[in-house]
């Protein structure tokens, strides 16, 4: 139970959450009674136990694996919170972005770049400006749902 009262910072788990160490908390999603090392490189396709308990010292700490036994597992609670961030969040270089952001910056390009090339379509630029602002309103979305799974997070403290 101490990777629960660790402090889980998804920002930080988007960031550095990567390469086999993702393989293997998707992997230990799967199953919420956990696994064994053994089941992991057996079944998980992992090399070997090395490789395996580096991913885990990773995870662990990030604070989203937990150990009950012998085995480990991925809380519910951690996984659904990790999820989301990987979903609706954008890593752009060193930064997280909603992606509802980056969709209003694309389609602010494209808007800029097709109204220079057919001016005769600024008429539909109120439909334009409707659709960047319903993007704006999933990133402002997308934020305020982050805060709430940060105080999830919080209370399991």
């Amino acid at each position: 139970m101490a990777a629960a009262k660790s402090k889980v910072d998804l920002i930080r788990v988007r960031k550095e959450l990567k390469g086999k160490t993702l393989r293997l908390y998707l992997y230990l999603t799967k199953r919420s009674s956990g696994y064994t090392i053994d089941e992991m490189k057996y079944f998980g396709g992992f090399s070997n136990k090395a490789l395996i308990n580096q991913c885990l010292a990773d995870m662990k700490r990030l604070g989203i694996v937990e150990k009950q036994g012998d085995r480990y597992y991925v809380p519910r609670l951690i996984a659904n919170a990790v999820d989301f961030v990987f979903k609706h969040y954008a890593k752009i270089g060193s930064k997280i972005l909603p992606r509802g952001f980056v969709s209003t910056i694309a389609y602010a390009i494209f808007s800029v770049l097709y109204f220079t090339f057919f001016p005769e379509a600024l008429p539909l630029l109120p439909i334009g400006l409707l659709i960047a602002m319903i993007f704006i309103g999933l990133g402002i979305y997308e934020m305020y749902k982050m805060k709430m799974w940060i105080k999830r997070l919080k209370s399991l403290e």
